[in-house]
């Protein structure tokens, strides 16, 4: 059996539920039992139900995974169970403990060697960090090329491993309109410090951007706390007589078809980077804390997307920058067409198959 230990809830967000998800689903679709996910509380219980798993709560505090081991130790079958973890509460001395009872994956952000038998860094700029990797623990890891399978522990690093959900490995046949009428912004599954707001204000009060004449869609997470705020903030731009419409969306079931119909997408680093990537939508993005700063500035090395910086350090200038880059989106057509081919260069769509792949040779290993 695998296993799946992920939380989502209002101060971490939901980004670490949504690509566990993928990856749950490309490993139902092999033979064998789908997995099961562990949480610490009911706060992403609903999201994985409706997508048609058993979520276990262990009414834990996810701040403090080593209390749940116990309960783990009752769980778990150490001759056939995997547990993959995506925490960042997770440490060396929980990861120890667990790989006592199972073999254990887990996701990984920020270079850190996790004695693990499966890591995974899906990242942009993961490939940089393959010298921490080996480095660590006294013997190498091994950064794998795409479709290896060896074995032991196994690093796979890099967006040939992005769990995309499924409405992100097609193909988008996405096309750059002449003329900006849409944008996005997206937070990610909540909105600290009000960017939403604060973004669109900031548009709203640049006389070029409004006499643009766009529709603005704000994306409100399922832990957004100030979506009543948005709602009567900007409810006198619901009618279709205003010169800019802003539409608020939120329980989004179908973001793909959203950022389809959108001609620039704000986004604030996360999964959601690679999801606009895969289609190819002109982006511009930001981030909020220190473990989302090495996709941003990646992604600025490698193409032209414009990182605005930190929101949670200096939303002034932040804004600042993101209006700047909207404007030249508007005004320069090009400049959206080599962002649109320099996105959909970045992924392919198959990361999450690749993973359950993994999983499940990891999975035969232990029998």
């Amino acid at each position: 059996m695998i296993y799946i230990r992920a939380d989502g809830n209002t101060a971490i967000g939901m980004g670490h539920v949504m690509r566990c998800l993928a990856v749950a689903e490309a490993v139902a679709e092999q033979d064998g039992p789908p997995p099961v996910f562990l949480t610490a509380d009911e706060g992403c219980r609903g999201m994985i139900e409706d997508r048609g798993f058993e979520a276990l709560v262990l009414g834990t505090d996810y701040r403090e995974m080593m209390s749940e081991l116990p309960q783990l130790e009752r769980l778990l079958d150490s001759t056939a169970d995997i547990v993959l973890v995506d925490s960042y509460q997770a440490n060396n001395e929980y990861y120890l403990k667990l790989r006592e009872l199972v073999r254990v994956a887990c996701f990984e952000d920020l270079g850190e060697a996790y004695p693990v038998d499966l890591l995974i860094n899906y990242n942009i700029y993961a490939p940089e960090l393959e010298h921490r990797y080996r480095a660590a623990h006294g013997h190498p890891h091994k950064a794998l090329p795409v479709e290896a399978d060896s074995y032991p522990h196994k690093v796979l690093l890099g967006t040939a491993y992005m769990p995309l959900r499924k409405a992100f490995q097609r193909p988008s046949g996405y096309q750059i309109r002449e003329r900006v009428t849409d944008l996005l912004i997206t937070t990610g599954g909540s909105d600290p410090h009000f960017a939403a707001g604060a973004i669109t204000d900031a548009l709203l009060d640049d006389r070029m951007i409004r006499e643009q004449g766009l529709h603005l869609h704000l994306v409100s997470g399922p832990f957004n706390q100030f979506v009543h705020v948005l709602k009567s903030r900007y409810d006198c731009y619901r009618s279709e007589d205003s010169a800019v419409q802003i539409t608020i969306h939120e329980n989004v079931k179908d973001l793909r078809s959203l950022l389809l119909g959108s001609d620039i997408v704000i986004s604030a680093t996360g999964s959601t980077i690679y999801e606009v990537s895969s289609l190819g939508v002109p982006m511009i993005v930001f981030y909020f804390a220190e473990n989302q700063r090495q996709g941003a500035e990646a992604l600025k090395k490698r193409t032209d997307i414009v990182n605005a910086g930190c929101f949670a350090k200096n939303s002034g200038a932040v804004i600042e920058q993101i209006r700047e880059a909207v404007k030249r989106c508007i005004g320069d057509f090009a400049y959206r067409e080599l962002l649109n081919q320099q996105e959909t260069g970045l992924v392919d769509g198959r990361g999450a198959q690749r993973i359950a792949r993994q999983l499940k040779a990891l999975m035969e290993h232990c029998e």
